[in-house]
């Protein structure tokens, strides 16, 4: 299914139950997916606000979290990101993404150790996934994404 399909049916689910605390943080997740195959940030800006209602219906949803630390890395506030993938590696210490996105919010804030740490876990739980593999190459030549470089 593709990410705006998903969306879409997201929707549905939140327009009959608005209150879906699962499904405010896949569609928070799905909407970083689509910020970044289009390299529009203000999707980025709906996947927080969505991941902040999933969160305030349930503090502790792995997914919501590692959502609202994406999109805040994404608008360019990797620090503000810092504490919710914190919190998203202790609920759930399998998520990669957790780990990954957590590597990049400490790579960004100049934590370099932490941030080597964070990544070799990400890849200890998924040591196939290409996104992580290629996260961590460009970190270990000092690379930054594009639209991060950007943001201040």
């Amino acid at each position: 299914m593709k990410t705006e399909q998903a969306v879409l049916r997201l929707n549905r689910i939140l327009k009959a139950t608005p209150e879906h605390s699962e499904a405010l943080a896949l569609k928070a997740y799905a909407l970083n997916k689509l910020a970044n195959s289009r390299k529009d940030w203000t999707y980025s800006k709906h996947a927080l606000e969505s991941a902040d209602r999933a969160l305030a219906l349930n503090p502790d949803d792995d997914i919501g979290l590692v959502s609202r630390g994406w999109a805040l890395i994404d608008l360019g506030r990797a620090q503000d990101a810092l504490t919710s993938l914190l919190q998203a590696t202790k609920v759930n210490p399998a998520n990669e993404y957790a780990w990954y996105n957590l590597a990049w919010a400490q790579y960004l804030t100049q934590s370099p150790a932490a941030s080597k740490e964070s990544i070799q876990r990400a890849l200890q739980i998924n040591p196939a996934n290409s996104i992580i593999k290629r996260g961590k190459e460009m970190m270990e030549k000092g690379r930054i994404p594009r639209h991060l470089k950007r943001k201040k």
